[in-house]
């Protein structure tokens, strides 16, 4: 479990709010493109016969995603960096458990949702935990000026809060289907039930979440 811990650490590098880890080193090219050629599943092949750095690609691959789930429904980053690692671990450690049948992400997203629901239930405050909603790409500070990004940042605030009030369940559907843009029938996977479920679900955290967000949008339509 040393060498495991080690990879991890090497490639999780907890530094921007964004979610992106990657290490700020100079890429290989040719190691690149082997990345990129090798399954997910074949990545599982070859760390089962003993080829770690296997496993290593995969964390490259997806640590990305399972942070900004965790970050999200935790709404803490350095406890979302924390919980990261522990799924990557966990998924190394029961690796023999992937037996193919749904995608990797799959049973990696099953894994993180794991983890961080314990998480968030042994934290007494968490609803009180509020962070910015970061995407993927943050907008250019060139591309608004300053009372715009204020006021973006402010409207993200809300939305966490907001998301962080709701019930574990909720926050994870809309997490899975709407921020991660996962497919209905691999949110059925990953959350173990039909996809008619995952869409009835969908629509009551949806108005849930709107809810939430109501009291808000009205206080700023009338301040307007």
């Amino acid at each position: 479990m040393t060498e495991a811990n080690a990879i991890i650490k090497t490639v999780l590098l907890s530094t921007t709010p964004a979610g992106n880890l990657f290490l700020k080193k100079q890429s290989n090219k040719s190691e690149e493109m082997v990345s990129e050629a090798i399954s997910d599943v074949e990545c599982v092949r070859r760390l089962l016969q003993g080829e770690t750095g296997a496993f290593e690609i995969l964390v490259r691959r997806h640590q990305k995603a399972i942070f900004n789930l965790v970050y999200r429904m935790l709404g803490d980053y350095d406890e979302a960096a924390e919980i990261s690692q522990e799924v990557f671990l966990s998924a190394y450690r029961s690796i023999g458990q992937f037996r193919g049948d749904a995608n990797f992400s799959t049973w990696l997203y099953r894994i993180a949702l794991n983890h961080a629901s314990t998480r968030r239930r042994s934290l007494a405050k968490w609803q009180q935990r509020t962070v910015p909603m970061q995407v993927t790409e943050p907008v250019s500070e060139q591309e608004l000026d300053p009372a715009e990004a204020v006021e973006q940042k402010e409207i993200q605030q809300q939305v966490q809060k907001a998301l962080n009030g709701l019930e574990p369940r909720d926050a994870m559907i809309i997490l899975l289907k709407d921020l991660q843009d996962v497919p209905y029938e691999e949110v059925a996977r990953v959350l173990e039930v039909p996809v008619g479920t995952v869409k009835s679900r969908l629509h009551r955290a949806r108005k849930a979440l709107k809810a939430r967000l109501a009291p808000y949008f009205n206080s700023r339509g009338t301040r307007k």
